[in-house]
């Protein structure tokens, strides 16, 4: 008996590291499986899964969007255009010959001309409406940005009118707000001094209420908007300041016969010919 004892004694004292060490690595593997959960790669994962639901449930809207879209230019009730840069290699021999407009990229802030702008301009046939946009930069003046455009672009009746790119750029601070409001107000008048008609606005719905909407509330509906909206609806987000959208570039990623690249696609809603000049 006194054997049996001391046996039993023996064993836990034996078997005790063995059960201490079962305690630690479970006790490390909770730890682990914790610091796991709480891990960004873990988090990361669950916003991949579901990001994938949301993307798959836009592809849906896209296809109605597209769908939507194609009513609407089947029947006549928009008209359909592209945007073009330097970015496009085109051969206009055998570009789609559908197209009711075509923008191209004319100049950038006050010195930049699109390489391409000429050879884009003199190349779009006559019963293709053609107009011109210049890549709007908030830092520097507004007039020589105009004045630049202007000498570059041989604007003439018939012809759409000037279009402004006013987005995000590099050059956008929110310590230079008044600035930026008043150098594109000075393009606008700069235009209008020159040409006799109001320009183009280009823009998105965030961006325009982050830095414009605010001050130019009291102009913004005098101007018609072309509105560049991805995100597969019926209708694009507007700007506040603006009632309605006379153009909508609803996708940066159109393909079409005689441009090799991605382009970007247009319709038009309003009668073309009021966004012409007279």
């Amino acid at each position: 008996m006194r054997n049996k004892i001391v046996l039993f004694f023996a064993a836990l004292i034996l078997l005790s590291p063995i059960a201490d060490a079962k305690k630690v690595v479970k006790k490390s593997y909770r730890k682990k499986t914790a610091k796991h959960y709480k891990s960004k790669k873990y988090h990361k994962r669950k916003v991949v899964k579901k990001n994938y639901v949301v993307r798959s449930v836009s592809q849906n809207e896209m296809l109605n969007c597209r769908q939507y879209l194609q009513q609407k230019i089947d029947n006549k009730t928009y008209a359909v255009g592209i945007d073009i840069s330097r970015y496009q290699n085109i051969n206009f021999n055998t570009l789609d010959t559908n197209l009711s407009f075509i923008v191209c990229k004319a100049t950038e802030g006050v010195k930049l001309i699109d390489r391409k702008f000429a050879y884009h301009w003199n190349n779009i046939s006559g019963k293709t409406k053609k107009g011109a946009y210049h890549y709007f930069l908030p830092h520097v003046s507004g007039k020589q940005q105009a004045q630049l455009f202007l000498s570059v672009v041989p604007f003439e009746k018939g012809n759409m009118r000037p279009v402004i790119d006013v987005e995000q750029c590099w050059a956008y601070n929110k310590k230079n707000r008044n600035l930026n409001v008043a150098n594109l107000r000075e393009f606008i008048t700069e235009i209008e001094l020159a040409l006799g008609v109001k320009p183009i606005i280009y823009t998105n719905a965030h961006f325009w209420n982050t830095n414009y909407a605010a001050d130019m509330k009291d102009m913004a509906n005098e101007y018609s908007l072309w509105i560049a909206d991805y995100r597969g609806s019926d209708e694009p987000g507007v700007p506040k300041g603006w009632s309605d959208w006379s153009m909508w570039q609803h996708s940066p990623k159109g393909r079409l016969s005689g441009i090799a690249s991605d382009v970007d696609l247009n319709v038009c809603k309003v009668d073309l010919n009021k966004l012409l000049i007279p």
